[in-house]
């Protein structure tokens, strides 16, 4: 992990990127989330591929066997993005795979989202004291332990 002590505490924040604010609002994003989590729900009833499918099943058989269809999202945006396809071809592909890992979560039923809330809670309190964006990945890490996510 880097120094961050003896950084410039204006360079520790953005890591030398220029801050913007969000584009968009945080209604609007929720909003357009919490519709997509209702469609996911609405989508697995209709098809009968929600939770109720799998009594009997761990949560880790359920995904074991619901991984070809999240591998097959990922390709999709890879290849939106290596045969520059255009931002609306990414952002869809994109969408498809939050949809899709919605749906693993839904899958499980209480422990998928259990696990929402376990996440959604251990990034809530990730603080700038506890915590800084590794400059070459963007990815916020914990300024202690787990140096070798630093490397």
């Amino acid at each position: 992990m880097p120094d961050l002590d003896n950084e410039n505490p204006a360079q520790r924040e953005d890591h030398g990127r220029k801050y913007a604010p969000n584009t968009v609002g945080r209604e609007q994003f929720v909003d357009s989330v919490a519709r997509m989590a209702g469609e996911v729900w609405d989508f697995h009833n209709r098809f009968k591929v929600g939770s109720g499918q799998f009594e009997g099943q761990s949560p880790t058989e359920i995904i074991a066997n619901r991984t070809s269809i999240l591998d097959e999202e990922f390709n999709e945006l890879a290849q939106a993005i290596s045969e520059n396809e255009g931002d609306d071809s990414v952002a869809d592909e994109t969408a498809d795979i939050l949809f899709v890992a919605m749906g693993h979560a839904e899958a499980m039923g209480t422990p998928g989202i259990e696990g929402m809330d376990r996440v959604t809670n251990k990034s809530a309190a990730k603080t700038n004291d506890t915590h800084a964006i590794r400059p070459d990945t963007g990815k916020v890490l914990p300024k202690e332990g787990k140096p070798h996510k630093w490397q």
